[in-house]
């Protein structure tokens, strides 16, 4: 597809890259750097950099590679290639801009683990992840790992080892968090994804199944939180006590959309679980700065 590119604006780019992800990566990023490190230092900025472009970059280079399913979802169907604001040539142009911008900035501002490890994410993600979601449902389980990956890039960029405790238990936080919003997506958008050919679990699962699957990995990633504090990355009692409220406002909150009301307001829904997330690490990164 080359058809000539009518308003692609900045907000156009925005959505190519789908900035609300980069940038939830990135702050994982930052935030895992500063847990290990105790501090916030200028010279994490090119490596969070970095970081930021390579999400980008496989975010643009992602919707370049599935714009003919995303043409037929309404979910997707608004991004900039479908609607033909950007032709696929510029989508990968710029797709390729991003990537070895951040590739450069990690290579030779960062170290080399971060660097392999960028490159890696960008495989698993448009490679492996992208291959499986066109053939299984369960294809967002190796898929969570490109969210956990650059977790362990920012501890590393901060001088931390990858093979710590405390960086593999907060990668696996953020994946177990990944779980019920992937499932969550699938519950409402189900019939959109069979549509546009990708298999689904509402073909495996019914609606109450797909619910009490969602529950599970909620309750799977609160407790997650919860053992924060023994891998050593919560130390003040304020913030430990602030994260276990959160958990029970979360679940009591999620557990009422699910199985309580005639109609899930999924908006609200995933708002909540996006902003457990947000504020967990914040709480994490207060922590680090404050003990």
């Amino acid at each position: 597809m080359n058809s000539p590119v009518q308003r692609f604006t900045f907000r156009s780019f925005l959505i190519l890259i789908r900035y609300p992800v980069t940038l939830a990566v990135t702050f994982s990023a930052f935030a895992a750097a500063v847990v290990y490190s105790g501090t916030i230092s200028l010279s994490l900025a090119i490596p969070v950099l970095g970081i930021f472009l390579l999400a980008a970059g496989a975010s643009a280079l992602n919707q370049y590679s599935e714009w003919p399913y995303d043409e037929r979802m309404e979910r997707t169907r608004n991004r900039p290639i479908p609607l033909r604001l950007i032709n696929t040539s510029e989508a990968l142009r710029y797709a390729a801009m991003l990537i070895i911008g951040g590739a450069l900035l990690l290579l030779y501002f960062s170290n080399g683990t971060c660097f392999a490890l960028g490159m890696l994410n960008i495989l698993w993600y448009n490679g492996l992840y992208t291959w499986l979601k066109r053939k299984t449902a369960f294809a967002v389980v190796p898929g969570a790992l490109t969210g956990a990956i650059p977790v362990l890039m920012g501890w590393r960029a901060a001088g931390g080892r990858i093979t710590d405790p405390g960086a593999l238990f907060l990668a696996f936080f953020i994946f177990i968090w990944q779980m019920p919003h992937f499932w969550l997506l699938m519950l409402k958008y189900g019939e959109d994804y069979r549509k546009a050919g990708f298999p689904v679990l509402t073909d495996l699962f019914n609606e109450l199944q797909m619910k009490r699957l969602v529950m599970a990995w909620l309750i799977a990633s609160s407790c997650a939180s919860l053992l924060l504090v023994g891998f050593g990355l919560l130390h003040l009692r304020m913030i430990g006590y602030s994260i276990l409220a959160l958990n029970l406002l979360l679940l009591s909150l999620l557990f009422t959309q699910l199985f309580l009301v005639t109609t899930i307001r999924f908006r609200l829904v995933f708002i909540t679980a996006n902003l457990f997330m947000l504020l967990v690490l914040l709480g994490l990164v207060a922590d680090s700065l404050l003990k």
